[in-house]
């Protein structure tokens, strides 16, 4: 393994066009800085079978450059890497991680490498955090996070979590696909040749037959067809192609509604209180758009629904958080590596962690391996015709002598 810099992030997702496209603009962003990188390809989260029929496997092979497949322990890039960055989307969410938190902590990282936490996301606000998580998972995220070298987050909220429940400062960075230049979009979507011109888009992750209900609404009220892109296998391509020339986009998606910003377009958000509602006022209240997102479908029939964005305000607010978002990536990157005690404590509790999981396997394999043979002595003893233990005898003493 040859590149320096390595991310780790949802890239590995099947059917995420957020998370495809977040881990692609921050390798952008990366590439164009003149960094070589490497997402970290950990073959318990990127099941290549799985994933071939999903849109994004295919986007992944052509353009996400990963590292070859690594064991459980992402530690060996220790070897080579000197920057390691976590980020953008939840990875600060623990109900998301998969059962391997600390790979999106960087506790694998060793001391004298460089952590770093980019625009990252707890999804949630600080009430529903404590919510989700145990008195025990929060400690131990302490530990971590006070570990890296620098911190920024997705959200506000997030900015009082790291500093009320970790004591860490966090810096607030919008999330990379607005740091990305919008012309990168356009050079993926130019080969696309479908046509979303005049029809209503519906990117709606969690939908239902009360949405289904209103898209026919919104088609009888606007004389156009209701293109519908959730569960549709659409290539990441075409999705974005969809955003870019709709008439309107009607979506729950966090990403759906940043891509609707970058184009440009009008659009009705959904708020997602499960997937995380923050997130979506965190970033109208940084782009100053005022937050005019629905609770339900019930409102698309009591009023008009479509934000009203003064985007000339937008694309210029865009252009500077763009610019802090890149600045602060370039004092993170190029600030010296500093060993600290934090950094020490975090890598000896994870390696005390792998320690631990170790003798437990140690002792499943021996548990499983005595049962086993209980259950070939009963076998034996009890089933086994007179000739064949005979011969079984005859074998083992040959093997032995």
């Amino acid at each position: 393994m040859d590149n320096k810099i390595y991310i780790t992030n949802f890239w590995h997702t099947r059917d995420n066009y957020g998370a495809n496209l977040t881990a692609f603009a921050l390798q952008e962003v990366l590439q164009q800085l003149g960094l070589e990188n490497k997402l970290i390809n950990n073959p318990i989260f990127a099941n290549e079978i799985k994933l071939k029929k999903f849109f994004g496997f295919k986007f992944q092979r052509q353009h996400l450059k990963t590292t070859q497949k690594i064991s459980q322990n992402a530690g060996i890039l220790n070897s080579d890497g000197e920057i390691f960055i976590t980020g953008s989307d939840q990875v600060f969410r623990p109900i998301f991680t998969q059962g391997m938190p600390e790979q999106y902590w960087l506790d694998f990282v060793k001391p004298d490498k460089k952590k770093i936490a980019f625009s990252a996301s707890f999804g949630v606000d600080k009430e529903q955090f404590l919510k989700e998580n145990s008195q025990d998972t929060i400690a131990k995220m302490k530990t971590s996070l006070n570990s890296f070298d620098f911190i920024s987050v997705r959200e506000k909220s997030g900015v009082e979590i790291c500093k009320d429940l970790f004591d860490v400062d966090a810096e607030w960075i919008i999330d990379p696909v607005f740091i990305l230049d919008k012309f990168r979009y356009d050079e993926l979507i130019k080969n696309s040749t479908d046509n979303y011109s005049d029809k209503i888009v519906a990117y709606v992750l969690d939908t239902s037959k009360e949405y289904k209900k209103a898209y026919k609404y919104l088609s009888k009220q606007y004389q156009v067809n209701v293109v519908e892109l959730a569960n549709s296998n659409e290539s990441v391509e075409n999705w974005l192609k969809a955003i870019r020339d709709c008439k309107f986009l009607i979506t729950d998606s966090f990403h759906g509604m940043c891509f609707a910003i970058i184009f440009n377009k009008p659009f009705i958000c959904l708020a997602n209180k499960q997937r995380g509602a923050t997130r979506f006022e965190s970033v109208l209240e940084m782009l100053s758009i005022d937050y005019q997102c629905i609770d339900n479908t019930q409102e698309i029939y009591e009023k008009d629904c479509i934000f009203k964005v003064d985007y000339d305000v937008v694309n210029k607010r865009i252009k500077e958080e763009r610019q802090r978002g890149l600045d602060y990536l370039k004092m993170a990157l190029e600030a010296p590596v500093q060993v600290t005690q934090e950094k020490i404590n975090a890598r000896i509790n994870f390696l005390e962690h792998k320690v631990c999981e170790l003798e437990q396997q140690a002792t499943l394999k021996y548990q499983i391996r005595k049962e086993l043979w209980k259950l070939w002595l009963v076998i034996f003893h009890k089933y086994l015709p007179k000739p064949i233990k005979n011969i079984i005898r005859a074998v083992r003493e040959k093997l032995c002598m």
